[in-house]
Formats: structure tokens, C-alpha cells, sequence
């Protein structure tokens, strides 16, 4: 289980990289609108980035909800294989005690 919170911890952090990283694209963006006027190549240009930068969150953002899907799969895994054990040792202990003895 510390393996899997491990993960969980990794991706979170990797998640808010990528939100980090995008917000500071986007605000090195709209800084620059504001000292110039962009031409109409330019302004294609930055419209371009901008949707990259979209592009590139919503990847990051999907990659870490797979990640967090997938280790949350492998825990349900892990607790039903424990829980089929519990049960089929109780199952064998029941009928021990079930049985008559001659």
C-alpha cells in the first residue's frame, strides 16, 4: 500500500507541475499583449500557443487521471485477493469445525 500512495503522491505533484507550468505560459502570453500589438501572424501565432499549452494540460491531466484509475485498480485488486483469502480460510475453518468426528 506505501508503494501505491507513493504513486498517488508522485502524480499529484506531476499534475500540479503541469497546471504550474501552463499558467505561467499563459501569463508570459497575456504580459506580452500588453506591451505590443501583435500583426495578424503574431496574433495566429500566440493563438496557437495558447492552444498548445491547452493541449499539453489536458494530456498531463488525462495521463494522471489514467495513473490514479490505474493504481486504484491494482488496490481494489490487492484488498479482493486478500479478502478472497480471509474468506476461504474461514470457509475451511467452518467445515473443520462442521464436520463429526468418529
Amino acid at each position: 500500500m506505501a508503494d501505491t500512495s507513493e504513486k498517488l503522491t508522485d502524480f499529484a505533484k506531476r499534475g500540479q507541475e503541469a497546471v504550474s507550468s501552463a499558467f505561467d505560459a499563459w501569463t508570459d502570453a497575456v504580459g506580452s499583449l500588453t506591451s505590443f500589438r501583435p500583426s495578424a501572424a503574431e496574433a495566429q501565432s500566440l493563438l496557437d500557443s495558447s492552444y498548445g499549452a491547452a493541449e499539453k494540460v489536458l494530456a498531463s491531466q488525462r495521463d494522471f487521471a489514467k495513473s490514479v484509475l490505474e493504481a486504484g485498480v491494482q488496490v481494489v485488486e490487492t484488498v479482493g485477493e486478500q479478502a478472497d483469502k480471509v474468506s476461504a480460510k474461514a470457509r475451511t475453518t467452518a467445515a473443520r469445525k462442521t464436520t463429526p468426528t468418529v
